[in-house]
């Protein structure tokens, strides 16, 4: 059932239904297969993808399963309150494993997994790398149809947001698909605008959309290839020359072994096109013609300055 129902309110059909159930569970019982269970990590792996990864709310499972939607929020978070105390779910019926089973993936999720609560990495790695390129977080949230301060939020992760609704995320993905190989000169943003939003970027360590796989960029074991050799000491030399933020990779790598020497086409044939994508956004390296900065004038230390002695009275220095 999906919802309590007190027996005075049951119909003849429904209260047959709850007999037969009834017998059937006395009948496992004296058979020595009991209608609850233990190995529950199946079904909730199961349970977990379909919220997830499919975008499908719990009342939606709960709608397609004839299973509580309480029973769907406890299977996903792994705990349930009784007598209120927070207490561990180590098994389940049967029966409602069964139903559970029965609910699969539709090839177009819909519209009632828009409300779902998904893990928000994907999601701010996207909205990440299209600052990274330029574009501000003003623009990018007229384009959502959310507050700029939602936005912002969405992508520093301040509020600690542990989710983001599937719907967002939909919205994100398409925006992104639409706009990572698109200047934003060409959609409207001016220089200022351009030039404010990678500055903001680079100093908090964005990767742009060439250094990340689509196929990869919602795994959390998935890391942006900056440079082409990024986890190798040679990458960490390639960060430095090219006045690129340094990607935590190359900073074991370098705590790991020495820097070597990083030629300029120090480049794997891999990471070729993210690499030219990143010399495009962090022009800084030595062929760029930036200036080497003048040395600051000797000054003699203070410590030294007071333990001179000082010159008589009367005398001059």
């Amino acid at each position: 059932m999906a919802t309590y129902t007190p027996r005075a309110a049951m119909s003849a059909e429904h209260r047959a239904r709850e007999r037969r159930e009834a017998k059937r569970r006395r009948i496992l019982t004296d058979r020595g297969t009991p209608s609850r269970t233990r190995n529950i990590a199946d079904i909730q792996r199961h349970v977990r993808h379909l919220y997830y990864a499919g975008g499908m709310s719990s009342q939606a499972i709960a709608e397609r399963s004839g299973v509580g939607r309480h029973t769907v929020m406890q299977l996903i978070t792994g705990h349930r309150t009784v007598g209120g105390e927070i207490t561990e779910v180590s098994c389940m019926l049967r029966s409602t494993i069964e139903k559970l089973w029965s609910v699969r993936l539709d090839p177009s999720p819909e519209p009632s997994g828009r409300g779902a609560r998904i893990p928000p990495l994907g999601t701010r790695r996207r909205l990440q790398a299209l600052n990274a390129l330029g574009y501000d977080f003003v623009w990018m949230a007229e384009r959502l149809g959310i507050s700029p301060g939602n936005l912002h939020a969405m992508v520093t992760s301040s509020r600690s947001r542990s989710f983001v609704y599937a719907s967002t995320a939909r919205r994100v993905a398409d925006l992104y698909a639409a706009y990572q190989h698109v200047d934003p000169a060409l959609a409207g943003r001016s220089a200022w605008h351009v030039s404010t939003a990678r500055t903001r970027a680079r100093r908090a360590g964005y990767a742009p959309p060439c250094c990340w796989d689509d196929e990869t960029i919602d795994l959390p074991t998935a890391q942006p290839e900056w440079t082409g050799a990024c986890g190798t000491p040679r990458g960490y030399g390639i960060h430095l020359r090219e006045r690129i933020p340094v990607c935590p990779r190359c900073r074991a790598a370098r705590r790991q072994g020495p820097v070597s020497a990083a030629p300029a086409d120090a480049c794997s044939a891999d990471g070729a096109v993210a690499w030219s994508g990143v010399r495009t956004l962090y022009p800084g390296g030595h062929e760029s013609g930036r200036r080497t900065p003048r040395s600051a004038p000797h000054r003699p230390s203070l410590r030294r300055e007071m333990a001179r002695p000082l010159p008589p009275v009367g005398r001059s220095a």
